[in-house]
């Protein structure tokens, strides 16, 4: 299902995408580049608290030039406004469920699903997606670029080649969380990116400036802005992306933070009841680098604390 038709060459259109049996309506942009090309759709705000995403696909709608682009270049400057103009971590407020667990969707399904299944369409139109996230409102972390280890071999090493061309130095090759949207994407032969950057629910410049220099690095690699392929940073590549959750409902203490290293066993946070007394040391599944961590003290049951990347 196309989103819009018609549309000339470098031309910069504005629109809003409906999601059927539902009120929510996805602002976007279509630009066309001057000459053919590769189509790139860009996404922000598929958890509506991870603001720095949010804020550079609307930059790089507004700013990325048709005249100078091969190709086209689909935006989704937000793409689940209910969670954002609630101010809700994870879950989309209309059915309490997390949208980056249901790709690829269901039209018929609850609110989650059918915008899910939404934004599929338009990768239908796609070869590349690039789907920007961070720190939702109580996480801290720092910048990782995800990509998929599923589908066929070209679009496993497209993905990887699109990651490097990030330009972020920490790469996680993932064994795909289901319902993910990268994972989703490898599935059905496109090549898709989950680059992480920002934290607790703040919209700092930096950030939002990796996101925006990141597309602009991922465009030139794929010849569809001029200037060549950007220079590569030697990243490190991850290849275990181990999540620690919560067992229960507690008060979070993490002793961890990331970009420091763990050992397998340490004692990385304690959860305790409201009287102080422990409940649960939560200890490090292995030797890693955490990537992120819960800085809230409030935590539910299966909330996740903290995640270890290793090689």
């Amino acid at each position: 299902m196309g989103i819009l038709r018609g549309a000339m060459e470098g031309s910069r259109l504005r629109g809003v995408l409906a999601v059927p049996g539902t009120a929510v309506e996805i602002p976007y942009t279509d630009l066309r580049g001057a000459t053919d090309g590769p189509t790139l759709l860009v996404s922000g705000g598929v958890h509506g608290g991870e603001y720095p995403g949010i804020a550079a696909a609307i930059e790089l709608a507004r700013t990325l030039d048709p005249a100078s682009l091969r190709g086209r270049v689909i935006v989704l400057h937000l793409t689940n406004p209910p969670a954002f103009w609630a101010k809700s971590q994870y879950y989309t407020p209309l059915d309490g469920k997390n949208l980056n667990r249901c790709f690829p969707g269901d039209a018929e399904g609850t609110a989650s699903e059918r915008i899910a299944a939404r934004v599929i369409g338009v990768l239908h139109e796609a070869n590349a997606w690039i789907d920007m996230h961070g720190g939702d409102i109580h996480e801290e972390l720092v910048p990782f670029t995800i990509f998929s280890d599923r589908g066929q071999d070209d679009v496993r090493s497209r993905a990887a080649e699109m990651a490097a061309a990030y330009g972020i130095p920490r790469l996680v090759r993932s064994a795909s969380v289901a319902g993910g949207s990268y994972a989703a994407a490898a599935e059905l032969g496109v090549p898709a990116i989950l680059p992480e950057a920002g934290q607790g629910g703040e919209l700092d410049p930096v950030s939002q400036a990796i996101h925006v220099h990141g597309v602009q690095n991922v465009l030139r690699a794929l010849g569809m802005l001029p200037g060549g392929p950007p220079p590569k940073p030697d990243p490190t590549v991850y290849t275990r992306f181990v999540w620690r959750r919560a067992p229960e409902a507690g008060l979070w203490r993490p002793r961890v933070h990331p970009g420091t290293t763990v050992s397998a066993g340490e004692v990385a946070g304690v959860l305790h009841d409201a009287y102080g007394d422990t409940l649960h040391e939560v200890r490090s599944p292995e030797r890693g680098e955490v990537l992120f961590t819960a800085r809230s003290l409030a935590i539910g049951e299966d909330d996740p604390l903290f995640a270890v990347a290793a090689p």
